[in-house]
């Protein structure tokens, strides 16, 4: 740590393995973990973002690793409830609802066989854990409540023995499933304090050592420190976002960086460079688009693209290929 500023700077140390372009990665959990998939999709690696949605807990991840790693799994009719006038599944967030149960239950399982089919040959799957608590519906974990009444739910605080069982125990079925796939640990930086700030606390702290111990028990596992960065690095206000309890898009910048220096070796990080380049570029406002100038202007980045692609051809630029190669603007 450096002491000449007037903060305590992360310093980012690099992985015992490195993440590649060819590589493909599942990520499950809390909405941090869709801010981190999206940008490796924005930088074109091959990624998958919540299969069910966003998660929470241990055990709603569990719960649905299980049903990843279970060939003959299927969500029926039974498994939907009806409320507000939707369809949902207390497995799924709400994004899966659908007025129609038929089309929820389309969507689900579509999204069911797509990610089964996908993390049997991913190369990592990072988890992303966000909070010890648990609701329980008639004796079923919850992954949504959904805004059914309170009253429904038995809510419950996780040990660390509890954590560390059912995630080993769902681990080593998706080994079985996947051998050779590494995972990635994450804690979640976000702030869980609807009930009070004291419970948060206890939470995190239980996920913190529950997923070092699994660290030393499960191989080919490797942590990364988000919730560390933010609690001990950006540890001001300015880094959250308007609700006080999400980080910012500062913030997440921030902590991509470190990702990046952590995962990334030098021709993973070159190939960044340009990917950001054509990034820029489509972000760049023509003031006439019906220029010449405007048309040299993208004709150079459709040669940029077709370069780049001839270097990496695992890489796909198809929507900026379409971009830039319309007429209007």
């Amino acid at each position: 740590m450096r002491n000449n500023t007037f903060r305590t700077e992360f310093q980012a140390e690099k992985s015992a393995t490195s993440i590649y372009h060819k590589d493909s990665m599942m990520f499950m959990g809390s909405c941090f973990a869709e801010n981190i998939g999206e940008k490796l999709k924005k930088y074109k690696f091959d990624v998958q973002i919540n299969p069910f949605g966003i998660l929470f807990n241990p055990a709603s991840i569990a719960q649905s690793l299980d049903m990843l790693s279970d060939d003959v799994f299927v969500f029926s009719q039974k498994d939907l409830h009806f409320y507000n006038e939707e369809w949902f599944s207390f497995f799924h967030h709400g994004k899966f609802s659908n007025a129609d149960s038929d089309r929820c239950l389309e969507t689900i399982n579509n999204t069911l066989f797509s990610a089964r089919n996908y993390l049997q040959n991913a190369n990592y799957l990072i988890l992303t854990l966000g909070s010890s608590v648990v609701y329980s519906y008639k004796g079923q974990v919850v992954a949504n409540c959904h805004k059914f009444p309170q009253r429904e739910f038995e809510k419950k605080l996780l040990n660390v023995n509890e954590i560390v069982h059912i995630l080993l125990n769902s681990i080593q079925k998706i080994r079985a499933y996947n051998p050779n796939i590494h995972i990635i640990f994450t804690i979640s930086p976000v702030r869980y304090i609807k009930d009070n700030m004291v419970e948060n606390t206890q939470s995190k702290a239980h996920l913190v050592v529950a997923v070092h111990q699994l660290l030393q028990q499960i191989h080919n596992t490797h942590y990364f420190p988000a919730y560390e960065i933010m609690m001990d690095d950006l540890r001001d206000y300015r880094f959250y976002d308007m609700d006080m309890v999400h980080p910012s898009a500062l913030a997440i910048n921030y902590i991509w960086n470190i990702f990046s220096k952590t995962f990334f070796d030098k021709s993973t990080s070159t190939i960044n460079e340009q990917v950001e380049d054509i990034i820029r570029a489509k972000n760049h406002r023509l003031k006439n688009p019906f220029s010449q100038e405007s048309k040299a202007f993208k004709a150079k980045q459709m040669e940029s693209i077709r370069h780049i692609q001839q270097m990496y051809p695992f890489l796909s630029f198809e929507e900026e290929l379409n971009y830039f190669s319309q007429e209007k603007q």
